[in-house]
């Protein structure tokens, strides 16, 4: 008898149900991989592609990427070369900007290979107010002083999704001793911010690490991904208090960052003689999601709880697809971002670590 794998993928139809698509074991037919997280934050996006076979996975260099939005071709993606030799999959890039309400459609051909998924970008959230106080917090026997962003939102109409984030956008400038910006040596760093949210009950949605008792609990650090529903203020005013670690503040002394003009031959001695002028911001992010990308969050949330040592006490989890003709999911944040911190400093040669 010819066996079968069932896994069950998310319908984009509008009865919003579940399709199971049937996928035979024991031949060696390849499948396709699509995958891309794709944000109204960033012009630049990726789209990572393979092709799956029987015990193996590889890359799927040479394909015709198309992206198109609200019906449009927007543009052809650009393949990336290979990191290593052995790479098990492809990145194509594409710079365009996406907005809220905008449909995005990828569509990857190579050979017999035709994937495609289109994805609608949410509504953006409004955040009213983030205030900041530090609260000292003790897990596992460790107290630690943390930044508490106390956010204030509005839900969105209907049922909502969302995911909390945070980054910190350093501008930074080397002057000579004249206080003179050099040319060509300046740049922008990003970097996110660690963020606690097992504390939080919305986060968490009710099973953060004080408290529960189920096996869940027990064994997951809480909402790994950070996304949550509006179940619990549904149409209404939410307010809820992310913990940045007490590693991402305060803000400095800064490292010594190497500007894109030296990344093939730096000249150390000119980089540590010269003053920089960092300019700082810190934001909270919530991202709005869809159902689909939400449901996916908590599949891998789930993976990574269950996926492997525990895999003998519950069943197999699967993993929601959006792509058509193939396997992957295409995901679309709406980002709102709040800057609760901001700051510029100058910092003398002296006060930076030389390292070679």
């Amino acid at each position: 008898m010819k066996k079968t794998i069932s896994l069950l993928l998310l319908s984009f139809l509008a009865a919003s149900c579940y399709e199971e698509v049937v996928i035979p074991v024991g031949g060696d037919e390849p499948v396709g991989v699509m995958n891309a997280q794709l944000s109204t934050l960033d012009s630049t996006h990726f789209v990572y592609l393979s092709v799956s076979r029987k015990n193996r996975v590889r890359a799927l260099p040479g394909a015709d990427v198309r992206v198109f939005v609200n019906g449009a071709q927007a543009l052809t993606a650009q393949e990336l070369p290979p990191h290593y030799e052995g790479e098990w999959e492809t990145a194509y890039v594409f710079e365009t900007e996406i907005r809220p309400g905008d449909e995005v459609r990828i569509e990857a051909r190579q050979g017999s290979l035709s994937l495609s998924a289109a994805v609608t970008a949410p509504q953006a959230v409004t955040i009213s107010s983030v205030d900041t106080s530090t609260v000292r917090m003790t897990y596992m026997g460790e107290t630690d002083t943390y930044l508490q962003a106390k956010t204030v939102f509005r839900d969105l109409p209907g049922t909502s999704f969302y995911r909390v984030d945070g980054r910190a956008v350093d501008d930074f400038t080397y002057l000579d001793e004249d206080g003179t910006p050099v040319p060509d040596l300046s740049g922008t760093f990003e970097s996110g911010l660690w963020l606690e949210t097992g504390f939080d009950p919305v986060i968490s949605e009710g099973a953060g690490k004080t408290g529960g008792a189920d096996l869940a609990a027990i064994l997951s650090d809480g909402n790994s991904y950070s996304c949550f529903s509006d179940n619990p203020f549904a149409d209404g005013e939410c307010t809820i208090r992310p913990l940045f670690s007490p590693y991402s503040f305060p803000l400095g002394p800064y490292g010594l960052y190497l500007p894109a003009s030296m990344q093939d031959e730096p000249d150390w001695d000119l980089l540590a003689s010269l003053s920089r002028k960092v300019h700082r911001r810190a934001t909270v992010q919530l991202r709005s999601l869809d159902f689909s990308q939400y449901h996916y969050l908590k599949a891998l949330e789930n993976l990574d709880t269950f996926g492997t040592e525990m895999s003998f006490l519950v069943e197999p989890t699967t993993l929601p697809s959006n792509v058509e003709g193939g396997l992957g999911f295409v995901g679309l944040e709406t980002v709102t971002e709040y800057i609760f911190y901001e700051n510029t400093s100058v910092f003398p040669p002296e006060d930076f670590p030389y390292y070679f």
